[in-house]
């Protein structure tokens, strides 16, 4: 039996890690085929959903899944499945009712209800595997930007990374940004010429680039707002660090972030500050293939 796998993608990178993660770890378990639909229009699902049409897969063959993460794909899904069937696979919470999705998986700190169509993932699914041979002199700054769930503070990030590479002079750094950073944060960072660091610039560089220094850095630094990096990197057997920002309210984001800190699983800045030392990280987590595996079991 081949299982083809309908990608619904909304072309946000954090997004497609978490969609491509899961259909590799499928395709690790079993034979597959898998077909890319970009998400085009809000309107346009809607009155397909309403219509009930779905034209943009009309040359591909009936999926038996269809896997997508990103609000904006729900009803993309939603109208796939009422015209081709095939069974629904949603990544993170839907804020549509649970029910309308064969099978969510949710990270554990959305705190979902206990129903049979919810797999618990431990933080964002991604594409990344675990690195055993870990590189000690390679390190990895991974900047993200302004958001809801923390104050953005320029100043303090630069005084932090610049803290980090200059006691740690014997590891050779990459800094990378992301689409949310802020574009006067990188020129002042190009301003101070480490020369033990080099900055990659997301526009220039693609994100196999940086995922393959995720894979080897044994150490990894990264903004708090950027949940799905923490948890590319904890996949790869990096150490990782936080760096410090100050939360604009208390939500379920970072709450997440608090209790990996406190189960000394990722090391905010203010405590490495003390000892300049990261954690060993011993998880070995498999977050893709674990729940591909439940995936298969349930439909097969």
């Amino acid at each position: 039996m081949i299982l083809n796998i309908w990608r619904v993608t909304d072309g946000k990178s954090g997004h497609d890690s978490q969609s491509t993660g899961l259909c590799q770890a499928i395709a690790n378990l079993t034979k597959c085929k898998q077909y890319d639909i970009p998400v085009i229009s809000f309107f346009d699902y809607l009155k397909n959903l309403i219509l009930k049409k779905f034209p943009y897969g009309a040359d591909l063959p009936n999926p038996d899944l269809i896997i997508g993460a990103g609000h904006k794909t729900h009803l993309a899904m939603l109208s796939a499945r009422q015209v081709r069937k095939g069974k629904i696979i949603v990544l993170m919470r839907p804020t549509l009712p649970l029910s309308f999705f064969d099978i969510c998986i949710v990270p554990k700190h959305d705190t979902p209800p206990k129903n049979n169509n919810i797999i618990l993932s431990n933080g964002a699914i991604n594409t990344l595997k675990y690195n055993e041979k870990k590189q000690e002199q390679l390190g990895v700054i991974l900047i993200g930007g302004p958001s809801k769930h923390y104050r953005w503070d320029n100043e303090s990030i630069i005084e932090q990374i610049n803290a980090v590479v200059t006691i740690c002079n014997d590891i050779n750094w990459t800094i990378s940004n992301s689409p949310r950073t802020p574009q006067d944060l990188m020129s002042k960072i190009l301003k101070l010429h480490y020369k033990n660091a080099d900055v990659l610039d997301y526009k220039n560089d693609t994100n196999k680039k940086v995922r393959k220094l995720i894979f080897l850095a044994k150490n990894i630094w990264i903004t708090p707002d950027s949940v799905s990096m923490i948890y590319e990197s904890l996949t790869s057997g990096a150490s990782v660090g936080l760096f410090d920002l100050r939360k604009s309210k208390k939500n379920r984001i970072n709450n997440s972030i608090d209790s990996l800190i406190s189960d000394n699983i990722v090391v905010p800045f203010i405590t490495w500050e003390k000892k300049n030392k990261l954690p060993a990280n011993n998880l070995c987590l498999d977050e893709a293939g674990r729940c591909a595996k439940i995936i298969l079991d349930k439909i097969i």
